[in-house]
């Protein structure tokens, strides 16, 4: 049986977090599911950690740590590391001795002599264009170094559509998993009131990071692209809403051209509260009109949500805006691309003149491609396993 470890990003992003925290844990799940020997960790700093105010002397990202490991079933397969120290640094070390890979996300986990003897450590790129860009236009180092294999979610990132530069790196294509049989269990075990009512919804951040620019171009995030599609509710016989950070008490001009037109506006927090909320808001949801930030388009690296996975998990279809997908995977049933107002509205009466038929498309797109059996081969035969 092939061991893993997953450096991870959990205790880090610890608030309203569920949709991150799902991502995530997929990886993990996945690799379990598809017979590794799977151990997380998370390497962070003193001064990073919170003081948790309803546990005194505890911190609020090494409570979320413990719960979250317990929650899916990794507790004693798991280390999380603050400044060098832990109390499971040795038997993580210990387990590493006969790893075949160490996965670093987004290369978050900074220091990997404390890992241990794994035979060959990946870097997993889930921002591609964005993580290139900062690396060659902006000089951010990307902690790249270190690692023997370089993974990006980028599906088209090779690809002769696509747009963007390398850093130097010679880039692994590799789709996100969805274990959709797992979640599908969690959410009917689940109980929450939070409800999509039949609307076709996504999830996400309004505002994002700073737009880049490379090569004369800008590589912008989400907001400008939500806004090409404020009136898409006049335009369909069908209901919309986005749960974000935009909200009312704000007061402000994208709010309200938003409402006006017909969308509705959740508050992202309560949605992501927790991992059954999230769960039932896209299982309640119709689909996923899935809006991606500028810099995926322009680049057409081939960028897709691992969000998306969950609606297609759940038998709703996505409507996802062209990034380059569908240079690589099936693009018509189960999940459609667009690229602006005109093709949005194309798509979605498209699914709605046979829905049935694409709920079931979905199901079998992310079975077949995502599965985590195929993602686990696909990283397995890069490393050499």
């Amino acid at each position: 049986m092939p061991r893993l470890i997953l450096g991870v990003v959990l205790a880090r992003c610890h608030t309203h977090c569920s949709g991150h925290t799902c991502a995530m844990m997929s990886w993990a799940i996945s690799f379990r599911e598809a017979g590794w020997e799977v151990w997380i960790t998370e390497h962070l700093s003193t001064k990073e950690l919170t003081p948790d105010p309803d546990r005194p002397g505890t911190t609020m990202q090494e409570n979320f740590w413990r719960e979250t490991v317990k929650e899916f079933g990794f507790e004693g397969r798991e280390c999380l590391i603050i400044d060098e120290q832990s109390p499971d640094l040795k038997a993580m070390q210990a387990f590493a001795q006969g790893a075949e890979l160490f996965l670093n996300f987004s290369g978050q986990f900074h220091g990997l002599h404390l890992v241990g003897p794994v035979k060959r450590k990946g870097y997993l790129d889930v921002d591609p264009a964005f993580t290139q860009i900062w690396a060659e236009a902006c000089g951010v180092d990307m902690n790249f170094a270190g690692h023997d294999l370089h993974f990006t979610v980028g599906l088209n990132l090779n690809g002769t559509t696509a747009r963007l530069p390398h850093a130097g790196i010679q880039w692994i294509p590799v789709p996100p998993p969805m274990p959709a049989h797992y979640w599908r269990q969690r959410l009917a075990e689940s109980a929450s009131t939070v409800n999509a009512d039949n609307a076709w919804t996504t999830v996400g951040h309004w505002y994002g990071y700073k737009d880049l620019v490379w090569d004369e171009k800008i590589y912008g995030g989400k907001r400008d692209s939500f806004l090409t599609f404020t009136d898409l509710p006049r335009r369909v016989s069908a209901k919309f809403g986005i749960a974000t950070d935009l909200l009312a008490e704000w007061g402000g001009e994208d709010y309200q051209n938003f409402a006006a037109a017909g969308w509705k506006i959740s508050p992202s927090k309560d949605v992501c509260h927790d991992i059954a909320s999230y769960l039932h808001f896209i299982a309640s949801s119709r689909g996923e009109i899935g809006i991606a930030k500028g810099g995926y388009l322009l680049s057409q690296c081939g960028w897709i949500s691992d969000r998306s996975l969950v609606y297609l998990a759940f038998g709703r279809p996505v409507l996802l805006q062209n990034t380059g997908w569908p240079e690589v995977l099936p693009s018509t049933e189960g999940m459609l691309p667009f690229h602006d107002l005109e093709s949005g509205v194309a798509a979605i009466q498209s699914i709605e003149s046979n829905y049935e038929h694409h709920r079931q498309a979905a199901r079998a797109l992310v079975e077949k491609w995502m599965s985590p059996q195929v993602v686990a081969n696909t990283i397995a035969h890069a490393a050499g396993l």
